[in-house]
């Protein structure tokens, strides 16, 4: 009889264990959330682009004409005054003669040295032919003023001495032509690439004040009309590139605020854009999708000794503000869910998540504008998941 009974009182045991443990398994569980408070702050809403600082007025000199330029001395970073000189052009040096150049330049030389002789022996001629042209002309007039020879005679005598003076005038130009080609011929053949002739450089100046931002060619060499030689410009003039997806730049206008972070320092800088360029570029992004970008240029209006250590090309991020309020009611855009058509948050009333349309306005990424449904410092619930529905027992995480 005992065992009969010890037997029932353990399987009675068991069986009430058992629907202890069912009756709590099925029990709804507390869930640990993390809870935030609705508040009312400023809210902003922004575009976050990557900029670059460059030179408002950059002057690049380039070489006035082809020559031949001394070493610069200016290195990056010097300051360089108005018109002061930057670099200096000397006449371009003379090519050395290959072997065959030469020998026909000492060719050229012969046939002119020879040409000059034939010149003076021709002038000689003339010469001659000039002098005894004036002598029968000086004999004959004293013939004529005595009556013995014609008018007709005296002329024409007077004008074979005015021939023979225009042919040996003609006979000396052509031994100076000659002699000067025989210079032409004598200079190919002497050797300039060591001569510097100081008295023809160029003087290349700084058409304003400021410093030198990059030195093209540094070593002495030849250049070419326009080649570029030196930047420079004023760091204190700095503006700010940034490129914009053209689906984003149709909501920033001129005088736009711009807020500059990530610089170097943890205080932002403050700007406004001056000019929204009216056309787009192709650009392919990092991933290797092509964007369509336009270029927003941003004058940077905090005070100049914050930004001074700045220079040109230097990295920031620019913030667009597009929007922005002083008294905003707003959540955490993870506190939102959809429901059907509408946005819906979970509201924490006495330990449990209740659910609550909500109209929402303006949003930045991270927190969302309240317009109807909530009120000042009502709890919500942040990143719910599918485990928690009406009703769910809830605590705040520890």
């Amino acid at each position: 009889m005992n065992h009969v009974l010890r037997r029932r009182i353990f399987i009675i045991s068991v069986v009430v264990v058992v629907t202890i443990l069912l009756v709590y398994g099925f029990l709804p569980k507390t869930l640990d959330v993390d809870i935030v408070s609705v508040t009312r702050g400023p809210l902003q809403i922004t575009i976050e682009e990557e900029g670059r600082t460059r030179l408002k007025d950059r002057f690049t000199i380039s070489a006035p004409t082809a020559g031949y330029m001394r070493r610069v001395n200016f290195k990056v970073g010097d300051a360089v005054k108005k018109c002061q000189i930057v670099a200096v052009l000397e006449p371009l040096q003379s090519q050395a003669l290959d072997p065959r150049s030469r020998a026909s330049a000492q060719s050229s030389v012969t046939s002119a040295e020879a040409s000059v002789k034939s010149a003076v022996e021709r002038e000689r001629v003339a010469s001659a032919d000039a002098a005894y042209a004036e002598q029968r002309l000086e004999r004959l007039k004293a013939l004529y003023e005595k009556g013995s020879i014609s008018k007709d005679q005296f002329d024409q005598i007077n004008s074979e001495a005015q021939k023979a003076r225009a042919l040996q005038l003609s006979a000396t130009a052509e031994v100076n032509v000659a002699k000067s080609e025989m210079e032409k011929a004598r200079v190919t053949l002497q050797n300039f690439s060591a001569v510097r002739e100081n008295d023809n450089a160029v003087d290349v100046t700084s058409p304003v004040s400021g410093a030198v931002f990059k030195v093209y060619q540094e070593s002495e060499g030849a250049v070419d009309t326009g080649q570029p030689l030196i930047d420079i410009g004023d760091a204190g003039n700095l503006e700010v590139r940034v490129e914009v997806l053209s689906s984003d730049a149709v909501k920033i206008k001129k005088g736009t605020k711009v807020l500059f972070k990530r610089w170097g320092r943890e205080e932002p800088l403050t700007g406004k854009v001056r000019l929204v360029e009216p056309a787009g570029f192709t650009k392919i992004s990092s991933l290797g999708v092509e964007e369509q970008r336009v270029l927003v240029i941003v004058d940077i209006t905090s005070p100049p000794e914050k930004w001074r250590v700045l220079g040109d090309g230097f990295r920031m991020e620019a913030h667009f503000i597009i929007w922005e309020g002083e008294n905003i009611l707003h959540i955490p855009e993870s506190a939102l869910f959809r429901s059907g058509k509408d946005w819906a948050v979970f509201v924490a009333e006495n330990g449990e998540a209740r659910k609550r349309i909500v109209e929402i306005g303006q949003r930045n990424g991270m927190n969302a504008e309240i317009v109807s449904g909530l009120r000042e410092n009502e709890k919500v619930l942040v990143y719910p998941d599918d485990n928690i529905s009406e009703g769910t027992k809830i605590k705040q995480k520890k």
